[in-house]
């Protein structure tokens, strides 16, 4: 397994301390970290989608005390990853990394259960959760890609005389012909 997370990341330019009763503290070690991170060049933007990541984590998913447990960096890494191009990109990533950890979350408890009415609770759960980001990920090529499906086809060459075909093409056997 990994080293545990560290209440500092370098690479995302952020610190994060404290806990949800006691309050976060985001402190930036690089300017703008965080509307690198969200995508955005507004700043007010950038921490209000930041305290929205804040909101959905368990408290102890959110904290110092839990270091193990901590998915702050996570929510971040995983929005930085997916480089969030516009407001509905930004929106749509903090919900995916939210949705990820609940369905980790969800598969905990599914591990843990001890009795089939839990096991069929957190299976639902957990089921339900991985459709939605799956949703979600559509949701994100579709808007990326203004919902066309693109096919590319890099190379084909058909030499004097060839014809190309485009579509299905099968070969059948002479079968029953006699000759």
């Amino acid at each position: 397994m990994g080293k545990l997370q560290t209440k500092s990341d370098d690479k995302l330019g952020v610190k994060l301390t404290g806990t949800p009763e006691q309050g976060q503290h985001i402190t930036l070690n690089q300017d703008a970290a965080l509307q690198k991170i969200f995508g955005t060049q507004h700043p007010e933007l950038a921490e209000a989608l930041m305290t929205h990541c804040l909101k959905v984590l368990k408290s102890s998913e959110a904290s110092d005390e839990h270091p193990g447990n901590d998915e702050r960096f996570f929510m971040l890494g995983a929005i930085a990853e997916l480089k969030p191009r516009d407001v509905v990109e930004r929106m749509l990533a903090v919900q995916m990394a939210a949705t990820h950890v609940a369905m980790i979350r969800s598969g905990r408890w599914l591990a843990n259960a001890d009795t089939m009415d839990q096991v069929q609770a957190h299976y639902t759960g957990y089921t339900k959760l991985a459709r939605t980001y799956a949703i979600q990920m559509e949701a994100l090529r579709k808007h990326r890609n203004g919902g066309k499906q693109t096919v590319t086809v890099q190379h084909v060459n058909v030499a004097d005389g060839g014809q190309a075909i485009v579509g299905d093409v099968s070969h059948r056997g002479r079968g029953n012909d006699k000759k």
